[in-house]
């Protein structure tokens, strides 16, 4: 695994050397388009390949269950950490930001190139429910609430305008659509699904490349504010949601990638969230960033383990 990471790992650092080319666009700028694009066409397109071929069973339960538990583990710790043993030491915003940073898991961008890397592209389903079922959801829920609670920005939200974002998104149709036709079982032409896949392709690169150009060195004087939510994501929720991925996901290679995706870093999309309700947006990066470099260490024991 430890040569399927520095593949990886050269794709974002390219992203990371482009913050240096001169008279280069912006970073957030390209980040955001690269975001657009893969959200809104790229992804589709792999989801819709993926899932209306894919051998689907009880995966489309066992998956988003073990999903939607980390995210919950996390919230609590991250609550537990941030809302109420540190709430005196930490500005409202940071708080906040810490709390997304220990609950919501990278399981697209680095979770869908590390899955698959490591696992096999027959696995590729694994990192789609994983997230468009369970993570991105409650981000859009719990995680706006999140937001407003503990923001600046005074944004109003709700449990159902959350959901109505969740279930509009291009994936989210695309994912309805391909299980229906997958249901009943109906014949897809094989210049459609060979079209979707190679279009899918570019998925992994782009979302790596994204993450090289939005990482952040983080300050010492915030490692130790760092270290609970980065202990959270990596380390001691993934620990917690072990026994139950082996009780309920019976297939090896479901339960590998599925517990990949749960000891993932911390979510790139949650700065879009920070941004949006004034949270810490500096924070949060550096969180993004010591998360992904500690997840380097433990992602490679995690096979061991199962």
């Amino acid at each position: 695994m430890s040569l399927v990471f520095l593949q990886l790992a050269l794709v974002v650092v390219a992203g990371i050397l482009y913050r240096r080319i001169p008279n280069s666009l912006p970073p957030q700028e390209i980040r955001r388009v690269i975001s657009s694009i893969v959200l809104n066409v790229f992804i589709p397109f792999l989801t819709f390949g993926v899932i209306a071929t894919a051998p689907l069973g009880m995966d489309l339960l066992t998956v988003p269950l073990i999903s939607i538990t980390t995210a919950l583990l996390g919230l609590g710790l991250g609550w537990l950490v941030y809302a109420r043993l540190l709430r005196r030491h930490l500005p409202a915003p940071a708080a906040g930001s810490l709390i997304l940073a220990a609950t919501w898991c990278n399981a697209m961008y680095m979770g869908l190139p590390i899955t698959t890397s490591v696992v096999g592209e027959h696995i590729s389903r694994v990192p789609i429910l994983y997230d468009y079922l369970g993570m991105t959801p409650l981000l859009f829920t719990l995680g706006a609430l999140i937001g407003s609670r503990f923001g600046t920005a005074q944004i109003q939200t709700s449990i159902v305008g959350g959901l109505t974002d969740v279930f509009t998104m291009p994936p989210a149709i695309t994912i309805a659509a391909a299980l229906v036709v997958n249901a009943l079982d109906v014949a897809i032409p094989e210049w459609v699904t060979s079209a979707c896949l190679s279009a899918g392709k570019v998925v992994a690169p782009l979302m790596l490349f994204s993450i090289g150009l939005a990482l952040r060195l983080p300050s010492w004087r915030s490692i130790p504010i760092l270290v609970p939510s980065v202990a959270i994501r990596v380390i001691i929720v993934p620990a917690l949601v072990l026994p139950l991925a082996g009780y309920v996901i019976h297939d090896a290679d479901v339960r590998l990638a599925t517990m990949l995706e749960s000891a993932m870093p911390t979510m790139m999309l949650t700065m879009v969230f920070a941004e949006k309700y004034g949270l810490d947006e500096s924070v949060l990066a550096q969180a993004i960033l010591l998360s992904t470099l500690v997840s380097a260490l433990t992602l490679p024991m995690l096979p061991d383990l199962l």
